[in-house]
């Protein structure tokens, strides 16, 4: 589930990222004080809240910030402050201090439900998932018939790998409320990773159907395009994402990738390199990188980007075939056979060829 964003790799064929859609956020925006105000200072605060879910809603992150801070500077134990603020934290990529305000609504109100379920969605992202669990446990009867809580469930079943329990979460989310965007997006994802193809494209579609604003949506397809080697069809559909979040790292890597198959190489280049300016450790734009240097003919280059690849992340969907290739070219045939061995015991088609072609 980041950026979530948040990254996956199920494919054998492409260089695309997935996008796995993050944040359901289920508190209310415009929750009132029902303590009486008589005092000047809880008024004030209660007004700065009011002001803060305002901006909240209308996407100001920094103003809504701003004014959930003037209503702590007046009062100082606001649960339902600190949460909407964590909630604003999230939207500009602030996940600590996210955290950080969750777990101080927690303190002040030990019985916040919506903080519980909100921490819970950090503490995925961050790979807490004992934790994680926890609290969506500690919440199980208050939200017992949410969609959006077995979304939850669904997203840390999915980062854990468990994917049959994330489908019957997401099933479940589904089964509940058939309308919620984001567990068709995720479910497509899951279906993705298992090679469901079919199933993944019809999450994907079906999600655009019920609200067209899924840049998520719209990435993932792409993905799908350029897996059954239809870049034209994959360029519409990022360009679709882009246009949504033109800044994206994983878009941009997304489109780089695409320009790659269209052999566009020069362009596919500069996005790929915007792409890792933004996000220096990404995995998937090292390998798009060595890829451009393939088949460039430049093979130290390209040896360096799928090493380095590798390094960050050796799951990296075919890393193993493209890393050997260009230990191949680099006089170093032992070594690529290894890696292609790795590769084949990991399922990749690439690598499996590869290995008869130069190591039989």
């Amino acid at each position: 589930m980041a950026t979530f964003f948040f990254k996956k790799a199920p494919t054998q064929k492409t260089f695309i990222q997935f996008v796995f859609s993050g944040y359901v956020i289920i508190l209310s925006l415009f929750t009132l004080v029902l303590t009486a105000c008589s005092d000047q200072n809880q008024s004030e605060a209660a007004q700065f809240f009011l002001k803060g879910n305002l901006a909240l809603e209308q996407k100001e992150y920094a103003n809504a910030i701003r004014y959930y801070n003037e209503a702590l500077e007046k009062k100082k134990d606001f649960a339902d402050v600190h949460s909407n603020r964590g909630i604003a934290y999230l939207r500009i990529g602030e996940w600590d201090k996210a955290l950080e305000d969750f777990n101080q609504a927690l303190e002040i109100d030990k019985d916040f439900a919506e903080a519980y379920f909100n921490r819970a969605g950090v503490l995925i992202d961050k790979n807490e998932f004992s934790m994680a669990a926890a609290d969506l446990e500690q919440i199980r009867k208050v939200y017992q018939d949410s969609s959006n809580y077995y979304l939850k469930w669904g997203d840390l079943k999915s980062q854990q790998g468990f994917y049959e329990q994330a489908l019957s979460e997401y099933d479940r989310a589904l089964a509940l409320q058939a309308g919620n965007v984001q567990a068709r997006v995720n479910r497509g994802v899951v279906y993705f990773a298992k090679k469901n193809f079919k199933e993944a494209q019809d999450d994907f579609e079906s999600a655009l159907k019920l609200n067209p604003q899924q840049d998520l949506a719209y990435n993932n397809l792409a993905l799908i395009f350029a897996r059954n080697n239809q870049p034209e069809k994959a360029l519409q559909f990022i360009n679709r994402a882009l246009d949504f979040d033109v800044v994206n790292p994983i878009y941009l890597n997304n489109k780089g990738y695409v320009l790659l198959l269209q052999n566009q190489l020069e362009e596919a280049k500069k996005l790929i390199d915007q792409s890792l300016a933004k996000s220096p450790k990404n995995s998937y734009a090292h390998r798009n990188s060595g890829l451009y240097f393939l088949r460039k003919g430049q093979k130290a280059e390209a040896l360096e980007a799928l090493q380095k690849a590798y390094n960050l992340d050796p799951s990296t969907d075919q890393i193993h075939a493209w890393l050997g290739e260009a230990l191949l070219l680099n006089n170093q045939k032992e070594k690529a056979c290894k890696m292609w061995r790795q590769g084949q015991s990991l399922g990749d088609e690439v690598s499996y060829t590869k290995y008869n072609q130069h190591c039989k």
